[in-house]
């Protein structure tokens, strides 16, 4: 074959498989598809020089790691044209495979057509371009097909990737307003997560009140704990041996128990309601001589009141008793006191201007049954023994030792006397003074009054009478004083300090008066005695418990607790009445011997 057929021959070779490539819209031929390689060298250099220009033009045209270029040049252009194309058909053969689903739109390629017309211009100075490796993915996405339209495919390659980054950017621009739905969304996310994240907020609203309760109950446990470490809690009431039985000493001695009573009634007249028949029985179960009561919150008219009636009830239950009253006359239904001396007849005559019940002046009652009206005294028997009987019934001692000489209603100092807080009874053998001692409030406000004035007063008076009249004085009643650590149950509390009755000032004041010469006679008589009290708080509920104070005291001159040569009176025993009820104090008994 001659030289120029051989180049035709490769020349229409090179064109039909162009054309190929135009109908099936695949650049590349297929694997098993051979390349002709009667291209002259001449040719192989032009083509690479258009790839070169083309890629300059493109930024995406250097040869692929595998594609080799031929070294010998001429050829016909129309072989350059074909051999061009083989070459980019070979680099781009096995990777632009995946992009055949993907054609050009009918309008592109109308585009790209209308850009055949560009042609490549050779490079000048004939030199091989370097190969750009990194370049290479680029090119996977070009599709060449003819010669002139390898180079405007190349050139109009750009252009659909513009239109398709467009699209890829208007897909990502959705993709990146997605997100912003997500945004919304997230939003959405962000106000459901805030509204729970504002539950937590109510819960810490709440949580501070849970805390608070279980503060206020820990509080309330912890001061328990220390409460009952920091102060007494004696609440036992021990035995007390009795020091005297008044029979047997008159069997043996001839002597008489002169019994005096004190009660604190917190209120006569509600008093005589809950227990019509209380001071009657008290008197009958002891004997008693004396009845001394405090805090009766009368005034003078309440005994004739026809309402109250309260004359009358006392002539009723304790008309074998003399009735000496004590008024507040600065304050209405406030302090108050009150006594009752037994009626006994002296030389013919009424002891202490005592009237028989009849009115008749000089018969005598032996026995508190005839007070009250005991079966014997309803029947009427025994009349003569009971007036036979005046020595039986006061053993050895005559009679006029028993008797009260005076009784005084006022303390005899203008700055105390208008509170109705005392009386006093003069008897032959002692002076025996009633005494509602002044409460200093529950602010404290009377403290001062208390203990500078009143207790220096009574004090001052009792010395007075011990030595004017030349006989032992005994001071009872409610004092208002809590002694020391066993006269009240919870000794050590705090607050006892700062309560009336047991703050230092009124016991150091009360031990001034003992040091004066002046005994307590129960604890003189049970000094180990403990749980003995005479008052507990009604509002706590502390009487059944036993969570009380002493405050009502027996206080007598030194001489009445000792045995000497001339002395006729003696006292032998002192004792509290807790079971007897009707106010917030008990009874307390004090028993002294009168020898013949």
């Amino acid at each position: 074959m001659s030289r120029r057929s051989s180049r035709a021959s490769s020349v229409a070779a090179a064109r039909r498989i162009s054309d190929a490539a135009k109908d099936d819209g695949d650049d590349a031929p297929s694997e098993n598809e051979s390349i002709p390689e009667a291209i002259e060298p001449a040719s192989s250099v032009a083509a690479a020089r258009r790839i070169s220009d083309a890629a300059k033009d493109d930024g995406d045209d250097a040869p692929s790691e595998n594609e080799s270029i031929p070294e010998k040049p001429g050829a016909l252009k129309g072989a350059e044209k074909a051999k061009g194309d083989d070459v980019t058909i070979k680099a781009t053969k096995k990777k632009a495979a995946p992009k055949k689903k993907k054609k050009a739109p009918p309008k592109k390629r109308a585009a790209i057509e209308k850009g055949k017309t560009k042609s490549v211009s050779d490079d000048e100075d004939g030199s091989e371009p370097e190969p750009k490796k990194k370049a290479a993915p680029k090119k996977r996405k070009s599709k060449s097909f003819s010669d002139d339209e390898s180079s405007t495919k190349k050139k109009a390659a750009p252009k659909k990737r513009k239109s398709k980054s467009s699209s890829d950017d208007e897909s990502s621009a959705k993709k990146k307003a997605a997100p912003k739905k997500r945004k919304s969304k997230g939003s959405s996310d962000d106000e459901s997560s805030a509204k729970k994240r504002a539950a937590p907020k109510k819960r810490k609203s709440k949580s501070p009140s849970d805390d608070e309760v279980s503060t206020t109950v820990i509080k309330t446990k912890s001061p328990k704990k220390k409460k009952a470490a920091d102060h007494q809690r004696w609440t036992e009431r021990t035995p007390l041996t009795r020091h005297w039985d008044p029979e047997e000493a008159m069997a043996s001695t001839g002597s008489y128990t002169f019994t005096v009573i004190s009660w604190n009634v917190a209120g006569l007249r509600a008093f005589v309601k809950k227990r019509p028949d209380a001071l009657r029985d008290l008197a009958a179960k002891y004997q008693a001589d004396v009845i001394c009561l405090q805090e009766t919150k009368l005034q003078e008219g309440h005994l004739d009141d026809p309402k109250l009636k309260l004359r009358e009830h006392f002539e009723e239950k304790l008309g074998g008793y003399e009735g000496h009253w004590s008024y507040s006359l600065e304050k209405k239904g406030y302090s108050g006191t009150a006594m009752f001396i037994k009626k006994r007849r002296s030389d013919g005559g009424a002891g202490a201007g005592a009237k028989a019940k009849d009115g008749k002046k000089g018969k005598k009652q032996a026995t508190l049954g005839a007070f009250f009206g005991s079966s014997k005294a309803a029947e009427g028997e025994n009349d003569a023994s009971a007036e036979e009987g005046d020595g039986a019934s006061t053993g050895d001692v005559p009679i006029s030792h028993l008797a009260p000489i005076k009784v005084d209603t006022e303390l005899g100092l203008p700055a105390h006397d208008g509170e109705g807080r005392t009386i006093t009874a003069e008897f032959p053998l002692f002076y025996l003074t009633n005494v509602y001692v002044p409460n200093s409030g529950q602010k404290l406000d009377r403290l001062g009054y208390r203990t500078e004035q009143w207790d220096a007063d009574l004090l001052e008076r009792m010395q007075r009478l011990e030595k004017d009249g030349n006989k032992p004085v005994i001071w009872l009643g409610d004092l208002n004083v809590a002694h020391n650590e066993k006269d009240t149950w919870n000794e050590g509390a705090k607050h006892l300090a700062k309560s009336a009755g047991t703050t230092p000032e009124e016991r150091e004041s009360f031990e001034r008066q003992l040091g004066a010469g002046y005994v307590d006679a129960f604890r003189r008589l049970h000094p180990e005695g403990r749980g003995h009290y005479s008052y507990w708080s009604q509002r706590a509920g502390n009487r059944e418990p036993n969570k009380g104070l002493r405050l009502d005291y027996f206080v007598c001159s030194e001489g009445l607790m000792e045995d000497g040569d001339g002395r006729r009176a003696r006292v032998r025993d002192s004792y509290m009445v807790p079971e007897e009820l009707g106010s917030d104090h008990c009874p307390i008994v004090l028993e002294i011997e009168i020898k013949r």
